[in-house]
């Protein structure tokens, strides 16, 4: 039994939906004592998503159940744009100085991070680095070369928390061993998610009905930024196929710069069937997961993940993706529960979209299989991968892990 809890110190460049459940569950675990720094407090109010092309308030609780704590820095500070060049020294000089056991990072593309991991290596502390990264996309010769002397670097004082295959890879590439690597898969809120599940599914047909969908053909669901690497474009031009052939509808849930293309794209070649709400809302989106009978990810580069596909598995849904969806390992198996199609075929992709469409009984066992799946990538298994590597410090050694993927 332990006599005091690890203190761990967390520091992340804003508040983001998909990681507060998972501070609350942190929160509640007797082995650790759990602060959290954010360089920015920009996503707490209305802000710009130039990715979106519009302005957002989140509206899910983002700190509630947690110890948060905001520098005076973080009132000065927009990371939404991207790369911090100017550190946070406020949050270097508390985390420093406050006498934390594990320091835990996300990512490495703000200078407070850098700054941040000397510091855990000055006052002694472990250094924990949770990234998503993948090697599945080609990057300038420069910066490849760039990434192998800084992360190898960086790496080498430090553990990793890997959110998947993919991306455990890209920290054994740059130089990290097994026995420092600890699985901490990216997940959502699995409980609340299905809950939400069970309770919109009788409304499922009035859902479909205020969307647009007029008739009980499959509807195929697409939720992300109108932007060049999610392909929406892309998407249409297979849509546009399965329609000529099957009664079908797709109904594209987001904003960005390429929905007027899209909208051009849909009017010129007069593909029916395609619904575009636009921006829906955390608390908005399971009404289009109940509505939908597939969803299709077909993203072109830089996917390292890919959340929107684990609140679709919460939601029964078989999947499609591009073999550049940083999940698509972990989460579909083709034949299975989905299919993984090439980035740049138009045609394949149209193919795994039409075996859906066409055959209700194949998509009602693929969704079924996605539930199953996506349960072991929960918020408390996640939790306990952290967990795991903070006790790997109080025990003063790293210890060995296996690393079993969910299947």
């Amino acid at each position: 039994m332990l006599s005091q809890p690890i203190r761990v110190a967390h520091l992340v460049s804003h508040p983001i939906p998909y990681f507060a459940p998972l501070y609350r569950e942190l929160a509640v675990r007797p082995e650790i004592d759990l602060t959290v720094y954010f360089f920015s407090d920009s996503t707490v109010r209305e802000f710009y998503s130039p990715e979106f092309g519009r302005t957002v308030r989140w509206d899910t609780p983002l700190l509630d159940g947690y110890r948060a704590r905001f520098c005076p820095s973080a009132t000065r500070t927009d990371v939404t744009n991207g790369f911090l060049l100017r550190p946070n020294w406020d949050i270097i000089r508390e985390v420093e100085s406050g006498q934390y056991d594990v320091i835990w990072v996300h990512g490495y593309a703000y200078l407070t991070i850098w700054f941040a991991a000397a510091a855990a290596r000055a006052c002694g502390a472990k250094l924990l680095i949770r990234e998503d990264q993948t090697l599945l996309h080609r990057r300038p010769w420069y910066k490849w070369a760039l990434k192998q002397v800084t992360l190898r670097a960086l790496f080498s004082q430090a553990s990793g928390l890997y959110v998947g295959e993919q991306n455990r890879r890209y920290f054994q590439h740059y130089g990290m061993p097994d026995e420092r690597l600890f699985p901490a898969r990216y997940c959502v809120d699995n409980r609340s998610f299905q809950e939400k599940a069970c309770e919109l599914a009788p409304r499922r047909e009035d859902i479909r009905a205020r969307f647009g969908v007029t008739d009980e053909a499959p509807v195929a669901l697409f939720c992300g930024k109108f932007i060049e690497k999610k392909q929406p474009l892309l998407l249409l031009e297979a849509f546009e196929q399965v329609r000529r052939q099957q009664r079908c509808w797709l109904l594209m849930v987001g904003d960005g710069p390429l929905r007027p293309d899209a909208e051009r794209l849909v009017k010129l070649r007069q593909i029916p069937n395609v619904l575009m709400p636009g921006f829906l809302s955390q608390t908005e989106l399971p009404a289009a997961y109940t509505a939908a009978d597939l969803f299709v990810l077909p993203s072109i580069r830089h996917e390292t993940w890919g959340l929107v596909v684990n609140e679709a598995m919460n939601f029964s849904l078989p999947i499609v993706v591009s073999d550049k969806v940083g999940c698509a390992e972990d989460l579909v198996r083709p034949g299975w529960n989905g299919f993984v199609v090439a980035h740049y075929d138009v045609q394949r992709l149209a193919g795994a979209i039409a075996t859906l469409v066409a055959d209700g009984a194949v998509r009602r066992v693929f969704g079924a299989r996605s539930l199953t799946l996506i349960r072991d990538y929960s918020i408390e298994t996640c939790a306990d991968g952290i967990v795991a590597a903070c006790l790997a410090h109080r025990q003063r050694k790293h210890v060995v892990v296996r690393h079993p993927v969910p299947r």
